[in-house]
């Protein structure tokens, strides 16, 4: 059975933003551009019921390492590049395109809940990441 983070990377694969870089998960490298999912840290259960199905969540960064200087149209570049993963998301999740769940879980929704900021910079990269949310019901 796959894995929720499984499912996740599978459907952001599909967007057709992404550059020329690597889908990781949990590792981020120095060089530019690689992308990563990364899980965080929650209480999984939103809402129990008494049959014992639950609504769950599963908080993730999706970040990215990009090239990053004082010139102002690759800063621009690399936040209008989140901009559209948002409107992406949002997009995906009206026409109630979700990640594809195994076993008995079924996606509700995936919703953004920072916009995509840097996150830490050196010298010629900075770390790039925008928080979200997968909300699911699981038997």
């Amino acid at each position: 059975m796959r894995t929720v983070t499984e499912s996740i990377r599978d459907y952001i694969l599909h967007f057709p933003e992404l550059k020329d870089g690597c889908l990781l998960v949990d590792f981020l490298g120095d060089k530019a551009v690689e992308y990563t999912i990364e899980p965080v840290p929650c209480d999984p259960v939103v809402k129990k019921y008494t049959d014992g199905s639950c609504i769950k969540q599963f908080l993730f960064l999706f970040a990215s390492r990009e090239y990053y200087s004082e010139d102002v149209n690759l800063c621009l570049d690399n936040l209008g590049f989140y901009e559209k993963f948002e409107e992406w998301i949002e997009h995906q999740n009206d026409d109630e395109c979700l990640p594809e769940l195994d076993g008995e879980r079924e996606p509700i929704s995936i919703e953004v809940l920072t916009k995509g900021y840097a996150f830490s910079a050196e010298a010629d990269t900075a770390r790039y990441q925008i928080q979200l949310r997968l909300l699911y019901e699981e038997e």
